[in-house]
Protein backbone atom coordinates (compact mmCIF):
# COMPACT_ATOMS: atom_id res chain seq x y z
CA UNK A 1 0.00 0.00 0.00
CA UNK A 2 2.80 1.92 0.54
CA UNK A 3 4.11 1.16 -2.68
CA UNK A 4 0.80 2.52 -4.11
CA UNK A 5 1.39 6.09 -2.38
CA UNK A 6 4.69 6.87 -3.97
CA UNK A 7 4.58 9.29 -7.03
CA UNK A 8 4.74 8.42 -10.75
CA UNK A 9 8.48 9.58 -10.00
CA UNK A 10 9.47 8.06 -7.32
CA UNK A 11 8.85 4.56 -8.23
CA UNK A 12 11.76 5.13 -11.15
CA UNK A 13 15.53 4.83 -10.77
CA UNK A 14 17.07 7.33 -8.88
CA UNK A 15 19.57 8.58 -11.83
CA UNK A 16 16.51 9.06 -14.02
CA UNK A 17 14.44 10.71 -11.63
CA UNK A 18 17.45 12.95 -10.79
CA UNK A 19 17.62 13.93 -14.79
CA UNK A 20 13.75 14.23 -14.65
CA UNK A 21 13.86 16.86 -11.56
CA UNK A 22 16.44 18.92 -13.04
CA UNK A 23 14.95 19.06 -16.36
CA UNK A 24 11.60 20.29 -14.44
CA UNK A 25 13.19 22.83 -12.38
CA UNK A 26 14.94 24.01 -15.52
CA UNK A 27 11.80 24.31 -17.63
CA UNK A 28 10.55 26.07 -15.04
CA UNK A 29 12.89 28.60 -14.43
CA UNK A 30 12.52 28.98 -18.15
CA UNK A 31 9.00 29.68 -18.67
CA UNK A 32 9.21 31.96 -14.99
CA UNK A 33 11.97 33.93 -16.91
CA UNK A 34 9.59 34.38 -19.86
CA UNK A 35 6.65 35.38 -17.90
CA UNK A 36 8.90 38.08 -16.29
CA UNK A 37 10.24 39.33 -19.10
CA UNK A 38 6.36 39.38 -21.26
CA UNK A 39 5.12 40.99 -18.27
CA UNK A 40 7.39 43.71 -18.56
CA UNK A 41 7.32 44.02 -21.66
CA UNK A 42 3.63 44.63 -21.59
CA UNK A 43 4.12 46.81 -17.85
CA UNK A 44 6.62 49.26 -20.41
CA UNK A 45 3.79 49.19 -23.06
CA UNK A 46 1.02 50.83 -20.66
CA UNK A 47 3.20 53.51 -18.97
CA UNK A 48 1.18 56.46 -18.86
CA UNK A 49 3.18 59.39 -19.09
CA UNK A 50 2.57 60.27 -15.22
CA UNK A 51 4.64 57.14 -14.40
CA UNK A 52 7.28 58.30 -16.37
CA UNK A 53 11.39 59.36 -15.08
CA UNK A 54 12.44 62.64 -16.43
CA UNK A 55 15.81 63.59 -17.02
CA UNK A 56 16.58 60.62 -15.37
CA UNK A 57 15.77 61.23 -11.36
CA UNK A 58 12.27 62.91 -11.20
CA UNK A 59 9.20 60.23 -10.75
CA UNK A 60 6.19 61.34 -12.42
CA UNK A 61 2.86 61.34 -9.78
CA UNK A 62 -0.39 62.11 -10.56
CA UNK A 63 -1.72 65.20 -12.23
CA UNK A 64 -2.11 68.21 -9.61
CA UNK A 65 -2.95 70.77 -12.69
CA UNK A 66 -3.36 71.54 -16.32
CA UNK A 67 -3.61 74.77 -18.03
CA UNK A 68 -3.26 75.74 -21.92
CA UNK A 69 0.25 75.89 -21.71
CA UNK A 70 1.29 72.82 -19.27
CA UNK A 71 0.35 69.97 -17.21
CA UNK A 72 1.70 69.65 -13.81
CA UNK A 73 2.16 66.63 -11.67
CA UNK A 74 3.62 65.69 -8.22
CA UNK A 75 6.90 63.98 -8.57
CA UNK A 76 9.56 62.60 -6.19
CA UNK A 77 13.11 63.56 -6.97
CA UNK A 78 14.99 60.11 -6.58
CA UNK A 79 18.15 61.98 -6.00
CA UNK A 80 17.54 63.94 -3.64
CA UNK A 81 14.81 62.19 -1.95
CA UNK A 82 12.60 65.14 -1.73
CA UNK A 83 8.71 65.86 -3.10
CA UNK A 84 8.57 68.34 -5.87
CA UNK A 85 5.96 69.74 -8.81
CA UNK A 86 6.77 68.86 -12.47
CA UNK A 87 5.46 71.31 -14.70
CA UNK A 88 5.19 69.73 -17.86
CA UNK A 89 5.09 72.44 -21.19
CA UNK A 90 3.80 71.24 -24.79
CA UNK A 91 5.84 69.90 -26.90
CA UNK A 92 4.81 71.95 -29.78
CA UNK A 93 6.70 74.84 -27.95
CA UNK A 94 10.01 73.19 -28.42
CA UNK A 95 9.31 73.04 -32.29
CA UNK A 96 11.09 76.44 -32.32
CA UNK A 97 14.84 76.37 -32.63
CA UNK A 98 15.41 79.33 -30.46
CA UNK A 99 13.38 78.09 -27.82
CA UNK A 100 15.22 75.86 -25.48
CA UNK A 101 17.78 78.75 -25.12
CA UNK A 102 15.24 81.45 -24.33
CA UNK A 103 13.66 78.84 -21.96
CA UNK A 104 16.80 77.68 -19.83
CA UNK A 105 18.00 81.82 -19.37
CA UNK A 106 14.41 82.43 -18.07
CA UNK A 107 14.32 79.40 -15.90
CA UNK A 108 17.71 79.87 -14.59
CA UNK A 109 17.12 83.65 -13.93
CA UNK A 110 14.12 82.19 -11.32
CA UNK A 111 16.19 80.06 -10.35
CA UNK A 112 18.26 82.74 -8.71
CA UNK A 113 14.91 84.30 -7.02
CA UNK A 114 14.71 82.77 -3.18
CA UNK A 115 11.69 84.43 -1.08
CA UNK A 116 9.23 83.13 0.48
CA UNK A 117 6.52 84.72 -1.75
CA UNK A 118 7.95 82.86 -4.64
CA UNK A 119 7.63 79.08 -5.60
CA UNK A 120 11.22 77.94 -6.02
CA UNK A 121 12.56 75.83 -9.28
CA UNK A 122 14.89 74.12 -8.88
CA UNK A 123 15.25 72.32 -12.27
CA UNK A 124 14.81 73.03 -16.07
CA UNK A 125 15.03 71.09 -19.29
CA UNK A 126 13.89 68.92 -22.24
CA UNK A 127 12.67 65.32 -21.55
CA UNK A 128 13.14 63.43 -24.95
CA UNK A 129 10.86 60.83 -25.96
CA UNK A 130 9.89 58.80 -28.84
CA UNK A 131 6.74 58.52 -30.11
CA UNK A 132 4.95 55.60 -32.33
CA UNK A 133 6.14 56.97 -35.67
CA UNK A 134 9.64 56.96 -34.01
CA UNK A 135 9.89 60.51 -34.34
CA UNK A 136 12.26 62.13 -31.43
CA UNK A 137 9.73 64.36 -28.87
CA UNK A 138 11.13 67.10 -27.05
CA UNK A 139 9.10 68.44 -23.78
CA UNK A 140 10.10 70.92 -21.94
CA UNK A 141 9.98 70.55 -18.21
CA UNK A 142 10.37 72.44 -15.08
CA UNK A 143 10.89 71.09 -11.79
CA UNK A 144 9.39 73.47 -8.81
CA UNK A 145 8.69 73.70 -5.39
CA UNK A 146 5.72 71.50 -4.29
CA UNK A 147 2.94 74.28 -2.74
CA UNK A 148 0.04 72.79 -0.86
CA UNK A 149 -2.73 74.99 -1.50
CA UNK A 150 -5.48 76.16 -3.84
CA UNK A 151 -5.24 79.00 -6.80
CA UNK A 152 -6.17 82.08 -6.41
CA UNK A 153 -8.03 81.31 -9.44
CA UNK A 154 -10.11 78.89 -7.66
CA UNK A 155 -10.47 81.04 -3.98
CA UNK A 156 -12.13 84.00 -6.77
CA UNK A 157 -14.69 81.81 -8.46
CA UNK A 158 -15.79 80.81 -4.47
CA UNK A 159 -16.92 84.44 -4.29
CA UNK A 160 -16.24 84.33 -0.92
CA UNK A 161 -13.38 86.25 -0.12
CA UNK A 162 -13.34 89.62 2.45
CA UNK A 163 -11.23 93.13 1.56
CA UNK A 164 -9.04 92.15 4.08
CA UNK A 165 -7.96 88.93 2.42
CA UNK A 166 -8.00 91.03 -0.89
CA UNK A 167 -5.78 93.39 0.24
CA UNK A 168 -3.39 90.47 2.21
CA UNK A 169 -3.56 88.29 -1.35
CA UNK A 170 -2.95 91.19 -3.06
CA UNK A 171 0.01 92.41 -0.96
CA UNK A 172 1.98 89.03 -1.04
CA UNK A 173 1.63 89.43 -5.09
CA UNK A 174 3.49 92.71 -4.81
CA UNK A 175 6.21 91.49 -2.22
CA UNK A 176 6.83 88.87 -4.82
CA UNK A 177 7.12 90.76 -7.96
CA UNK A 178 9.60 93.52 -5.53
CA UNK A 179 12.23 90.76 -5.63
CA UNK A 180 11.85 89.81 -8.78
CA UNK A 181 11.75 93.32 -10.40
CA UNK A 182 15.08 94.04 -8.09
CA UNK A 183 16.84 90.97 -9.86
CA UNK A 184 15.78 92.37 -13.35
CA UNK A 185 13.36 89.67 -14.01
CA UNK A 186 9.78 90.94 -15.28
CA UNK A 187 7.01 88.15 -14.98
CA UNK A 188 4.84 88.79 -18.34
CA UNK A 189 1.71 86.91 -16.93
CA UNK A 190 0.68 87.91 -13.15
CA UNK A 191 -3.03 86.44 -13.18
CA UNK A 192 -4.86 84.62 -10.53
CA UNK A 193 -3.56 80.64 -11.74
CA UNK A 194 0.26 81.75 -11.43
CA UNK A 195 -1.15 82.80 -7.39
CA UNK A 196 -0.98 79.89 -5.08
CA UNK A 197 -2.63 80.72 -1.23
CA UNK A 198 -1.15 78.16 0.81
CA UNK A 199 -0.70 77.34 4.30
CA UNK A 200 -1.35 80.02 6.81
CA UNK A 201 -3.35 82.19 4.09
CA UNK A 202 0.65 82.60 2.58
CA UNK A 203 1.07 83.70 -0.95
CA UNK A 204 3.58 82.06 -3.62
CA UNK A 205 3.72 83.66 -7.45
CA UNK A 206 5.20 80.85 -9.68
CA UNK A 207 6.17 80.82 -13.37
CA UNK A 208 8.44 83.61 -13.38
CA UNK A 209 10.23 84.39 -16.57
CA UNK A 210 8.92 81.43 -18.27
CA UNK A 211 6.34 83.49 -19.89
CA UNK A 212 8.84 85.29 -22.01
CA UNK A 213 10.47 81.94 -23.45
CA UNK A 214 6.53 80.96 -24.28
CA UNK A 215 4.94 84.25 -25.47
CA UNK A 216 7.76 84.42 -27.90
CA UNK A 217 7.36 81.42 -29.48
CA UNK A 218 3.79 82.84 -31.04
CA UNK A 219 3.81 80.81 -34.04
CA UNK A 220 2.86 77.72 -32.26
CA UNK A 221 -0.84 76.75 -31.55
CA UNK A 222 0.02 75.79 -27.70
CA UNK A 223 1.67 79.55 -27.23
CA UNK A 224 -1.35 81.16 -28.77
CA UNK A 225 -4.01 79.87 -26.78
CA UNK A 226 -1.83 80.67 -23.93
CA UNK A 227 -1.96 84.40 -24.81
CA UNK A 228 -5.94 84.17 -25.16
CA UNK A 229 -6.60 82.27 -21.77
CA UNK A 230 -4.38 85.55 -20.13
CA UNK A 231 -6.27 88.34 -22.16
CA UNK A 232 -8.02 89.03 -18.89
CA UNK A 233 -5.47 90.58 -17.43
CA UNK A 234 -3.18 91.86 -20.17
CA UNK A 235 -1.86 95.25 -19.86
CA UNK A 236 -2.42 97.75 -22.53
CA UNK A 237 0.97 97.83 -23.67
CA UNK A 238 0.74 94.03 -24.25
CA UNK A 239 -2.51 94.10 -26.07
CA UNK A 240 -0.64 96.31 -28.15
CA UNK A 241 2.15 94.34 -28.77
CA UNK A 242 4.49 96.92 -27.43
CA UNK A 243 7.57 95.92 -25.10
CA UNK A 244 7.22 95.43 -21.54
CA UNK A 245 8.41 96.24 -18.23
CA UNK A 246 8.03 95.74 -14.26
CA UNK A 247 4.81 98.39 -14.51
CA UNK A 248 3.30 95.63 -16.96
CA UNK A 249 2.79 93.58 -13.86
CA UNK A 250 1.60 96.34 -11.52
CA UNK A 251 -1.11 96.40 -14.02
CA UNK A 252 -1.92 92.89 -14.20
CA UNK A 253 -1.50 92.83 -10.09
CA UNK A 254 -4.18 96.19 -10.17
CA UNK A 255 -6.68 93.72 -12.21
CA UNK A 256 -6.46 91.11 -9.80
CA UNK A 257 -6.69 93.60 -6.97
CA UNK A 258 -10.13 95.18 -9.14
CA UNK A 259 -11.85 91.54 -9.09
CA UNK A 260 -11.32 90.49 -5.83
CA UNK A 261 -12.68 93.74 -4.74
CA UNK A 262 -15.64 94.31 -7.09
CA UNK A 263 -16.10 89.90 -7.45
CA UNK A 264 -15.91 91.24 -11.36
CA UNK A 265 -13.28 91.21 -13.64
CA UNK A 266 -13.11 95.15 -15.08
CA UNK A 267 -13.29 94.34 -18.86
CA UNK A 268 -15.80 91.42 -20.10
CA UNK A 269 -16.47 90.27 -23.75
CA UNK A 270 -16.97 87.79 -26.09
CA UNK A 271 -14.04 87.43 -27.15
CA UNK A 272 -9.94 87.93 -26.36
CA UNK A 273 -9.71 90.16 -28.75
CA UNK A 274 -12.72 92.51 -27.50
CA UNK A 275 -11.45 92.31 -23.93
CA UNK A 276 -7.82 93.36 -25.18
CA UNK A 277 -9.34 96.13 -26.88
CA UNK A 278 -11.31 97.64 -23.79
CA UNK A 279 -8.02 96.79 -21.90
CA UNK A 280 -6.36 99.84 -24.33
CA UNK A 281 -8.90 102.09 -25.17
CA UNK A 282 -11.82 101.88 -21.97
CA UNK A 283 -11.30 103.15 -18.56
CA UNK A 284 -12.74 100.65 -16.21
CA UNK A 285 -15.36 101.54 -13.62
CA UNK A 286 -14.62 101.47 -9.59
CA UNK A 287 -14.63 98.78 -7.79
CA UNK A 288 -17.24 100.31 -5.26
CA UNK A 289 -19.61 100.35 -8.04
CA UNK A 290 -20.05 96.41 -7.62
CA UNK A 291 -19.27 96.51 -3.84
CA UNK A 292 -20.25 99.27 -1.52
CA UNK A 293 -17.98 98.16 0.71
CA UNK A 294 -14.61 99.34 -1.27
CA UNK A 295 -13.48 102.44 0.04
CA UNK A 296 -13.17 105.80 -1.73
CA UNK A 297 -9.55 105.12 -1.05
CA UNK A 298 -9.39 101.72 -2.26
CA UNK A 299 -10.93 102.76 -5.49
CA UNK A 300 -8.15 105.16 -5.90
CA UNK A 301 -5.61 103.00 -5.39
CA UNK A 302 -7.09 100.08 -7.86
CA UNK A 303 -7.46 102.93 -11.00
CA UNK A 304 -4.31 103.78 -10.57
CA UNK A 305 -2.33 100.96 -11.03
CA UNK A 306 -4.44 100.03 -14.04
CA UNK A 307 -3.38 103.64 -15.77
CA UNK A 308 -3.50 103.37 -19.22
CA UNK A 309 0.11 105.34 -19.37
CA UNK A 310 2.22 103.49 -17.41
CA UNK A 311 4.19 106.57 -16.47
CA UNK A 312 0.97 107.14 -14.55
CA UNK A 313 1.01 104.06 -12.54
CA UNK A 314 2.53 102.93 -9.56
CA UNK A 315 6.50 103.46 -10.69
CA UNK A 316 7.44 100.32 -8.56
CA UNK A 317 5.42 97.05 -6.54
CA UNK A 318 7.06 98.53 -3.23
CA UNK A 319 4.84 102.18 -3.88
CA UNK A 320 1.96 100.41 -4.57
CA UNK A 321 1.86 97.94 -1.53
CA UNK A 322 2.79 101.42 0.76
CA UNK A 323 -0.24 102.90 -1.34
CA UNK A 324 -2.54 99.86 -0.37
CA UNK A 325 -1.72 99.25 2.93
CA UNK A 326 -2.30 102.84 3.63
CA UNK A 327 -5.73 103.18 1.56
CA UNK A 328 -7.03 99.61 3.52
CA UNK A 329 -6.50 101.70 6.54
CA UNK A 330 -8.38 104.99 5.82
CA UNK A 331 -4.99 106.74 5.67
CA UNK A 332 -4.48 107.10 2.34
CA UNK A 333 -0.62 108.34 0.90
CA UNK A 334 0.39 111.96 -1.14
CA UNK A 335 1.26 110.79 -4.60
CA UNK A 336 4.77 109.80 -4.72
CA UNK A 337 6.68 111.72 -7.59
CA UNK A 338 7.81 109.80 -10.76
CA UNK A 339 10.62 107.78 -10.60
CA UNK A 340 13.37 107.77 -13.49
CA UNK A 341 11.59 106.27 -16.49
CA UNK A 342 11.87 102.60 -16.92
CA UNK A 343 13.19 101.56 -19.92
CA UNK A 344 10.83 98.77 -21.56
CA UNK A 345 11.88 95.20 -22.53
CA UNK A 346 12.08 94.86 -25.97
CA UNK A 347 10.68 91.69 -27.68
CA UNK A 348 13.80 90.50 -29.29
CA UNK A 349 16.08 90.91 -26.11
CA UNK A 350 16.43 89.47 -22.91
CA UNK A 351 13.49 89.65 -20.71
CA UNK A 352 16.31 90.80 -17.74
CA UNK A 353 16.25 94.35 -17.61
CA UNK A 354 18.68 96.57 -15.59
CA UNK A 355 17.96 96.87 -11.52
CA UNK A 356 16.74 100.26 -10.88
Amino acid sequence: PQRQLQRPHQRLPRQIRGQQSNETVTETRAKFAKEKLDFSRRERATLSKNERLIAGRYRLGQLVGRGGMAEVFEGFDTRLGRTVAIKLLKSDLANDANFESRFRQEAQASARMAHPTIVRVYDAGEEESTDANGQVVKTPFIVMELVRGKLLREIIAEKSLNIEKAVKYVSGILTALEVSHRAGVVHRDIKPANVIVGEGESIKVMDFGIARAVSDNSATQAATAGIVGTAQYFSPEQARGDAVDGRTDLYSTGVILYELLAGRPPFTGESAVSVAYQHVSEAAPAPSEFNSSVSPELDAVVLRAMSKDRDERFQTAEDFREHLLAAQAGTPMASTPKTKKMSPVDFDETELISAA
